[in-house]
């Protein structure tokens, strides 16, 4: 039985987007893959939210976001807040007690776009243990910065 490849999706949490203005690295070198073409990269919009207080020090999250709205890096997508995200939100919210809606759009997103409800995405992020509070199950698809 082989393994199957990794997922060449990224959900990138608030904290992953901090490092990304400290020029972490890790998050960098996700960026220049997505500028390749070998994977995706996925913002919530919440996580939009929480972080962006624009101006200079922002210089590379305004980068990003800009190419999520340009036919230059299809790879990069912010993901839409629709009604029925947000009802999905308050649902899991209820479920697993974790109230940080930011955390919970983050782990709905590694799943979006999967089938039968599997993880398709890894999360990138400073705090593993608010998104495992979501979603046990994502513990094996972080990638802590």
């Amino acid at each position: 039985m082989t393994a199957r490849p990794a997922p060449a999706r990224f959900v990138l949490d608030t904290g992953a987007l901090v490092q990304l203005e400290r020029g972490d690295e890790v998050v960098l070198d996700i960026l220049a893959r997505a500028a390749e073409g070998e994977v995706e990269i996925v913002v919530p919009r919440t996580v939009v939210a929480e972080v962006w207080r624009g101006g200079p020090r922002q210089a590379r999250l305004a980068a990003l976001l800009k190419s999520a709205v340009t036919a230059r890096f299809a790879t990069v997508t912010v993901d839409e807040l629709t009604p029925e995200r947000a009802r999905q939100i308050g649902r899991t919210v209820a479920r697993c007690g974790h109230d940080d809606i930011v955390d919970v759009n983050v782990a709905l997103c590694a799943r979006s776009g999967a089938a039968e409800g599997r993880v398709d995405a890894i999360v990138v992020t400073t705090d593993r243990d608010d998104i495992v509070r979501v979603d046990e199950s994502l513990n094996r698809a972080i990638l802590a910065v």
